[in-house]
Parts: structure tokens; C-alpha cells; sequence
């Protein structure tokens, strides 16, 4: 047993203020933090008043306000925070916040997880967010990073800078530059690149998208491959595959499917439209419904009623 600042140590070690220390290990009591940056490691269980502050703090770590290392691994929990220089490698749980460096783990906080390269299970009460997200993240407002690939859920949004890769939802809106795999949007999802499966409550959309974009409004982009449900409309300036919308589906350059209560192929259109009014200024394939209008027929054909064709 030691009492006062003992530099090494194994065994129970009870001090006010830890000050240049080596290395601890076994059980370390402290009271208050020093005042200079900190030093030497501990191995094993620490407990402090206002929070253990070393340079690696390894085991189980509790601090009464926070605890401050540049490597923290194990279990850690303090009742306001803790920060990392470097890496928090465990599990680690706090009242308020976590922050700094890279959390490989699972990391839980009242208030928020911030942090560089975060790997594993981060929950934050308003949010969590970062340069890198690899596996699950969730916050209770929202969730966001440079890159995010695994599981994000955020209560208002999830969003990312560049790449979001996985399964991602948010109350309000899930978007990204880049986003691969399934994401849905209490109002919506966008981005400038999507493939996969996305959900928007209002619309979904992206300059490119290849998948299947549901809205309850609409879903559009500029280059579109795929399915397209829309409550309104689907829009397109070149679409590939099959877009049902109740009001309108509108495309310059249309390939295979399009029903809706009105269809328009500004360009061209190949393959079948289904419809109450259908409309190609060049059709290759079939229009079904009232009224049907082929730019590219003989004058006498490019109305007709029921159904029209160039094949």
C-alpha cells in the first residue's frame, strides 16, 4: 500500500494529486487532477474524484467529473466526460461527452461522441459526429461525418460530407455526396450519387440514381436507373426501367415503363407507357390509355384513342 505521490507502484496507491508519475498498477485512488500536462500510465483499476489524467490509462477507469488521457482503453465512466488525445479503446460512458482522437468500441454519452476515426457503437443523446464512422452510430438529433459506413441513425438527420455506405435513417433527411445501400428520410433522401434503396417521406432524388427511389411526393434525378415511385410524379432527364407515380411522370429520354395518370417522353420514349394521357415526341413501343400522342407516327396515327404504337 502507498500513501502520497509515489512515482511506481504496484499495489493500492492512495494519493491527493498524481504528478509525474511512471506507472501504476493495481488499484489508484486519487483526488484531484495535476495541474500540468500528463504523465506515465495506469494499469488496472483507477478512481478519482475529479478524474484520472494520465498518458495511457489502461482497465477500469471511473472518474466522479471526467477523466483525461492520450490513450484510454478498457472500461472508462465519468459522470461529465472525457477527452482523448489519441485513441479510447473499450467502452466508455459519460454523462455529457466524449471527444478527441479515435474511438474503437462502444461509446455512450448523455450529450454527444465526437471524435476522428470512431469504430464500433456510438450513441450520443443529441448527437455524434466525426471525420470517419465505421459501424453504429446513433443520436438523438442527428448523426454526421466525413464518411459514415455501417448503421447511422439520427433523430432530425443523418448526413454526410462525402460517402454515407450502409443502412442509414433519419427523422428528417438522410444525405451525402455518395450514398450505397438503404437509407430513408422522414422527409427525404439526396445526394449527388445513390445506389441502392431509399425511402423519402416527401421526395427522393440525386443527380445519378440506380436503385429503387420511393416518395411520397416524388422521386427524380438527372440519370435514373431503375424503380421510381412517386405519390406525385417521377422525373428524369434519362431513365432506364420503371417509374409508377399517380399524376405524372415526365422524362426527356425514356426507356421501358411509365404509368402514371399522365406520361411524357419529351424526346424519346422505348417501351410501354400506361396512362390516362401518354405522350412521346418519338416512340419506340406502346401507349395505352384515353388519349395517346406519337410525334414520329404518320399524321393520321400520332393521335389516337385506346392505343397507339410504333414498333
Amino acid at each position: 500500500m502507498s500513501f502520497g505521490n509515489s512515482k511506481k507502484f504496484t499495489g493500492l496507491r492512495l494519493n491527493f494529486v498524481d504528478r509525474g508519475i511512471q506507472r501504476i498498477d493495481g488499484v489508484n485512488v486519487t483526488l484531484w487532477k495535476p495541474g500540468k500536462s500528463p504523465s506515465g500510465s495506469i494499469n488496472g483499476l483507477s478512481l478519482a474524484l475529479v478524474g484520472a489524467d494520465a498518458s495511457i490509462i489502461n482497465g477500469v477507469n471511473i472518474g466522479l467529473v471526467g477523466i483525461a488521457a492520450d490513450r484510454l482503453s478498457g472500461v472508462s465512466a465519468g459522470l461529465i466526460g472525457f477527452g482523448v488525445e489519441k485513441e479510447l479503446a473499450g467502452i466508455g460512458i459519460t454523462g455529457i461527452g466524449i471527444g478527441g482522437g479515435n474511438v474503437k468500441g462502444i461509446g455512450i454519452s448523455g450529450i454527444g461522441v465526437g471524435g476522428d476515426d470512431m469504430d464500433g457503437i456510438v450513441l450520443g443523446g443529441i448527437g455524434v459526429g466525426g471525420k470517419k464512422l465505421d459501424g453504429i452510430a446513433l443520436g438523438g438529433l442527428g448523426v454526421g461525418a466525413d464518411e459514415i459506413r455501417g448503421v447511422g441513425i439520427g433523430g432530425l438527420g443523418v448526413g454526410a460530407k462525402e460517402r454515407l455506405i450502409g443502412f442509414f435513417v433519419g427523422g428528417l433527411g438522410a444525405g451525402a455526396d455518395v450514398i450505397r445501400g438503404v437509407g430513408v428520410g422522414g422527409l427525404g433522401v439526396g445526394g449527388e450519387d445513390l445506389e441502392g434503396f431509399f425511402v423519402g417521406g416527401l421526395g427522393a432524388g440525386a443527380r445519378r440514381f440506380a436503385g429503387v427511389g420511393i416518395g411520397g411526393l416524388g422521386a427524380g434525378a438527372e440519370e435514373f436507373s431503375g424503380l421510381g415511385i412517386g405519390g406525385l410524379g417521377v422525373g428524369a432527364d434519362e431513365f432506364r426501367g420503371a417509374a409508377i407515380a399517380v399524376l405524372v411522370t415526365k422524362f426527356k429520354d425514356a426507356r421501358w415503363f411509365a404509368a402514371s395518370a399522365f406520361n411524357r417522353a419529351s424526346f424519346e420514349m422505348v417501351g410501354v407507357q400506361i396512362g390516362v394521357f401518354n405522350t412521346a415526341e418519338t416512340l419506340h413501343g406502346v401507349q395505352i390509355g384515353v388519349l395517346n400522342y406519337a410525334g414520329n407516327n404518320p399524321k393520321w396515327a400520332r393521335i389516337l384513342p385506346l392505343v397507339n404504337l410504333n414498333l
